[in-house]
Formats: C-alpha cells, structure tokens, sequence
C-alpha cells in the first residue's frame, strides 16, 4: 500500500512537471552563442555558463547556472529549472536557450545517487514562481526567493538532508562573502564536469 502512494505521488509529479509552462529564454545583451547538444544528461545534473557582461559583477569566471529537470520529447529538448532576475524569477527554460546565452557552457554531475538528484529537482521544482533574490552574499535552504546558484545550492541540501553540500566555500570569505557563487558550486568536490565547450 505504501509503495503504491509513493508511485502514484510521483506519478502526479511528474504530470504537473510536463504542464507548467517553458518559458522563452531572454539574454543579457542579445548574445547567441552556438555549443553542441550534450548527450549525457540525466535529470538533477547541472548546467553553468559564462556571459562576460555578467562577469563584471559575478565573482568568480562562472556567472550562472540552472538544474535539470526533465527530457521534453514534444520539443525534443532538455528543461532547466533556473532561477532569473525577472518578476517570477524561478522558471523552466529550454537547454538550447539556457546555452546561447554563454560563451562557455558545461555540465556538472553530483556524486551522489539518482534519489537525490531527482529530490533536488522536485524541489526546485516546488520553487517556481518565487522572486529573485538579489541578497548574493548570504544563503538559505528554505527562503522566500532564490538566486541562481542559491536555488542550485538548496535543492541539494533539502534533497540530500543536508550531506551534499555544493558550497566549495561553506563559511565566510572574502571573495564569496556568506554566499554562494557559480564558481563556488563548479569547484565543489561534489561536482565533476560531464560536459564543457567554450565558443
């Protein structure tokens, strides 16, 4: 009986999942960068690029980054969970849009098992519509808005009770004040490059 709630849960899920609407992807400075399609991703991996107009302000060469949710076979692309500077910041974006925006895409995987990274996903999942977040130098799991790298970060930390820890720089720095950067989650021990191309 208890296995039987717990697939027709996910089962629900995953329909709500297919009926929330894509977004169109906008770029900061109407950039249009060309990379292959990867073809080794799995739901829970995560995507980062570099624009260098954001560069300027982003510390770190990473300036941002998204989640994986799920393959649209109507569309016949990947969608990325993000977390953007608009009015319902956290949104569902294409992949294909996610990469011409950045000069330098990759793709990281979490060493930690496929439970995990499918809970990260349901939940940034269940932060969409949310506000951005504009506090970059601090961090919080359970909070009224997100960041990019923060939404990451999170969905990691509630999916993982806290073990996966994608911050490469947990306490205070300089560089990184409370925060977590882009940078901090691709220098994370937990992460490794499954994908990279720079145009």
């Amino acid at each position: 009986m208890k296995r039987a709630a717990g697939i027709l849960t996910a089962i629900v899920f995953v329909m709500a999942l297919f009926m929330h609407p894509v977004a169109a992807s906008s770029s900061k400075g109407d950039a249009n960068y060309y990379h292959p399609y990867p073809t080794n991703i799995i739901p829970g991996d995560i995507v980062i690029g570099h624009n260098p107009v954001s560069s300027i302000v982003i510390p770190g060469y990473w300036t941002h980054t998204g989640i994986v949710a799920y393959y649209d076979d109507y569309a016949g692309d990947w969608v990325v969970i993000e977390a953007w500077d608009d009015p319902s910041a956290v949104r569902m974006v294409y992949l294909r849009d996610f990469m011409k925006r950045y000069d330098t895409f990759a793709v990281l995987r979490v060493a930690t098992t496929d439970d995990i990274r499918w809970n990260a996903v349901v939940f940034a999942y269940y932060q969409l519509g949310k506000p951005y977040d504009w506090g970059w130098y601090t961090k919080e799991v359970y909070g009224d808005s997100y960041y990019c790298s923060e939404l990451v970060w999170a969905a990691y930390m509630a999916a993982s009770g806290g073990t996966v820890d994608l911050d490469a720089n947990p306490g205070w720095t300089l560089k990184y004040l409370n925060g977590v950067a882009p940078q901090e989650i691709y220098d994370d021990d937990d992460t490794y490059v499954v994908y990279y191309d720079s145009a």
